[in-house]
């Protein structure tokens, strides 16, 4: 398979009328969480009303990542509810691995990755879902003309200090890889998971830079975000050893070129 390079579309996006429930195809929402037992329950209500004004053939998926606290339990209390699905890893696996095991489990046309910790508004999934129909991704970024962004300075800074790092190292050209916002068609995604390997930290970009080389028809969106926590060192530095590896693979060993070019010579795209 020769490599080719991302269809990429620097979306501005105009309002929107509201559209009658039946234009919107069926949608997967998969939310990672972690020790989130306080505010576990008002997520998923708020995500159910954001989904729900837009189709009635949703799903919500929720996978505890071995919390400490009671978010599973929480979480449970929905479980009389038919659109929500309640997944729990025993032990904290890391959020790539929480996508990963909701994927697994996915059965709409379209899968919706939201964090759960709801630093970000659901209600801009029309941007999302509306985008997939000519899309093959949509990802919301902070730097979008449109975004209403909101954190500490820091953060800030290291956000874009972080996005540079991975263009020159990845050589993506996504104006933001790090927000727990993306859309994706379902099928697109398995393909992505099928390569990715990342669990935790740089997941994200993993993904990205795996779609890139899928050549996908990805589209950026605008989000509005409050983010009000600072970035643990520990943590910046996991990320960043995390994207040196990815580049390791990409750059060094071509791993991700040769296993992509074995799913293409075993039709598994």
């Amino acid at each position: 398979m020769t490599e080719s390079k991302q269809t990429f579309i620097y979306g501005v996006y105009e309002v929107l009328e509201r559209k009658p429930k039946r234009d919107v195809p069926s949608v997967s929402i998969i939310m990672p969480a972690y020790e989130l037992e306080d505010r576990i329950e008002w997520a998923i209500e708020h995500v159910e009303a954001a989904v729900g004004a837009l189709t009635d053939d949703y799903e919500i998926i929720v996978v505890d990542d071995g919390s400490n606290d009671g978010t599973y339990l929480r979480a449970l209390n929905h479980r009389r509810n038919p659109h929500v699905k309640v997944l729990r890893h025993r032990c904290n696996r890391g959020k790539g691995a929480a996508i990963r095991t909701g994927v697994r489990y996915a059965t709409k046309k379209y899968s919706i990755l939201l964090d759960a910790d709801m630093e970000i508004d659901p209600r801009s999934m029309r941007f999302l879902v509306d985008g997939l129909k000519s899309y093959d991704l949509v990802v919301c970024s902070k730097r979008h003309p449109r975004s209403v962004y909101r954190a500490p300075f820091v953060r800030r800074l290291l956000s874009v200090t972080f996005n540079v790092l991975v263009k020159l190292l990845l050589g993506i050209r996504f104006g933001d890889t790090q927000t727990g916002f993306k859309a994706f068609r379902t099928e697109v995604l398995r393909r992505i998971m099928d390569v990715v390997v990342v669990k935790r930290y740089a997941f994200d970009v993993e993904v990205l830079a795996v779609a890139s080389m899928l050549g996908l028809r990805a589209l950026e969106a605008p989000v509005r975000i409050v983010q009000r926590s600072m970035f643990r060192f520990g943590e910046a530095l996991r990320m960043f050893l995390d994207v040196l590896g990815i580049a390791y693979r990409l750059r060094v060993k071509r791993w991700y070129q040769r296993k992509l070019r074995g799913l293409v010579d075993g039709r598994a795209l």
